[in-house]
């Protein structure tokens, strides 16, 4: 099997995502909500593997959810996940997205805000590190 991409990769994990909630009892609207986060997280996470995404905010993720499967389902085999799944859910992704422009939008930026957040925090903590190395080494 090839090297996926990372919209193949968001499919294969999404639907993942999506059989475990299911498999946790979680109604409709909960697995639609978390659903929501997971693409977020995941469009936050490797927004620099993404090519050609220069939309803002929700529309970000609802693009780059759709691309991923218009796309690029069709690269992913049949045995890794179930097209008739995901096609099911970015549906209902996108009428909740739609439903909840404002929900949707504040919880795209909070979510951008804690990972940028995480990311400035691990790049102090190795330019800490580094620097401590640095000074032992001179003494």
């Amino acid at each position: 099997m090839e090297k996926l991409n990372s919209m193949e990769r968001f499919l294969i994990l999404f639907e993942r995502f999506i059989k475990k909630l299911e498999e946790s009892g979680l109604s409709e609207s909960d697995i639609l909500e978390k659903s929501y986060l997971f693409c977020v997280g995941f469009y936050i996470k490797y927004k620099n593997d993404i090519d050609n995404m220069e939309l803002a905010n929700r529309d970000v993720v609802l693009s780059f959810m759709l691309t991923s499967y218009y796309c690029f389902i069709n690269n992913v085999e049949k045995r890794v996940i179930d097209a008739d799944k995901i096609r099911r859910m970015c549906g209902l992704l996108i009428h909740f997205i739609m439903k909840n422009k404002a929900n949707s939008e504040t919880v795209f930026i909070t979510e951008k805000r804690k990972y940028d957040r995480s990311v400035l925090a691990r790049s102090l903590k190795e330019r800490n590190l580094n620097y401590m190395a640095n000074n032992n080494k001179n003494t």
